[in-house]
């Protein structure tokens, strides 16, 4: 735990050797297909669109399961507004794929029997064009599937809250949707770390234990029925958080709590003043919880049953989908370190959402967008007053 917590606060520090790597991809690319030309085999080819690519191929099953959605966006917190923001989420599809290899690296390469690499269904952290499928000299034997095989593998989802919760979950919930049931497949892949939150969060989807099966790099396969959920990660659409919110079905009236979340067990991110600015939360009828102490069970009735959510830039905040209509959620940030996830989140559930602003402690270096945080403590009162 502290090696990784050592390497999450000092990683900023290997940005720079990253310009490095598409050139060298790029360099291996040219290489392979040169030796693929010489030696008379197809080249592997780009696919952008999976929609596209089924009306020319009448053996790919499509469902469309939601249909496209549009959310109105409230002000941002800290940027001016030159026009309405707007989230635009896709209609979201199940596609039924014969023949087809699929790699299990980061979010999965998707191949065809025609050697097309499916863009939409094979992301990579530099964009498809430059997946690692291109310029890998050699890749992991094909295993053979047989059967129809659901596959959800999703980037960033193994060993992270937010990803698994937010982009894998409702890739589950459509296959779950496009049968009503899981008996229909076979086996459901998917990339994982094994952690308590994923066998929880599986369980309330009652997906069979027995059908799941962990994959990563290392594994590729040749399927001869797949069966692919429409990818559409950091969008998040409004049947996203309807469908996770039918995962708890506890009936428990709304208790109105006000809680606090700390990070003080986390890498980075932390509230450095958090002891002085405890006794203010306290003052208030503020609880003080850690998520990693709760269950995912216990960490989903707890925000199902506030009023009132103060936290810390990060991964607890997640949780906030199981929210109740007009929850007031107050998130904790430094400038540097704000992303829109948890305001576009909030926009989507209905929840009315705010910024307390942070300063960055005086120790850190480097960029400082995970940096420890200072907050206010007559800020903090101010605000907590008008909740």
């Amino acid at each position: 735990m502290e090696v990784r917590n050592f390497i999450r606060r000092h990683k900023w520090r290997f940005r720079p050797f990253k310009r490095l790597v598409l050139p060298a991809r790029s360099a291996k690319r040219r290489a392979l297909k040169a030796i693929e030309t010489i030696l008379g085999r197809t080249p592997l080819r780009l696919e952008p669109s999976t929609l596209g690519y089924a009306t020319e191929h009448t053996e790919i099953s499509v469902r469309e399961i939601h249909p496209a959605e549009v959310v109105r966006l409230p002000s941002h917190p800290f940027r001016q507004r030159t026009s309405f923001d707007e989230i635009k989420a896709a209609p979201a599809f199940v596609f039924e794929i014969p023949n087809v290899n699929f790699w299990a690296h980061y979010g999965g390469a998707v191949v065809t029997a025609e050697n097309a690499l499916l863009a939409d269904l094979s992301p990579e952290v530099w964009g498809p064009a430059n997946h690692r499928i291109f310029s890998r000299w050699h890749l992991p034997k094909s295993q053979l599937l047989n059967g129809r095989i659901a596959i959800g593998v999703t980037p960033e989802a193994g060993g992270n809250y937010y990803h698994w919760l937010l982009d894998l979950l409702p890739r589950v919930l459509l296959l779950k949707h496009a049968t009503q049931n899981f008996s229909n497949y076979d086996a459901l892949l998917l990339n994982g770390s094994r952690a308590t939150y994923e066998r929880e969060t599986l369980a309330a989807l009652e997906v069979p234990p027995e059908k799941i099966r962990f994959v990563d790099s290392r594994d590729r396969f040749q399927i001869a029925s797949a069966v692919f959920p429409s990818l559409d990660i950091n969008i998040l659409a409004p049947w996203k958080v309807h469908g996770l919110r039918e995962l708890l079905s506890s009936g428990k009236p709304n208790q109105h709590r006000r809680l606090y979340f700390s990070r003080a067990r986390a890498a980075v991110r932390r509230i450095a003043n958090e002891k002085e600015i405890s006794e203010v939360l306290r003052q208030q009828d503020f609880e003080i919880l850690e998520a990693e102490t709760l269950s995912w069970r216990e960490q989903a009735d707890l925000f199902a049953n506030a009023s009132v959510i103060v936290a810390p830039h990060g991964a607890a905040l997640a949780n906030i989908v199981f929210c109740q209509l007009g929850t007031r959620i107050v998130e904790i940030t430094t400038r540097a370190g704000y992303r829109d996830w948890y305001w576009e989140l909030a926009a989507v559930a209905g929840l009315s959402y705010e910024v307390l602003e942070a300063q960055p402690t005086r120790s850190a270096s480097g960029p400082n967008e995970n940096a420890d945080m200072l907050v206010s403590r007559e800020g903090l009162a101010r605000l907590l007053e008008r909740l």
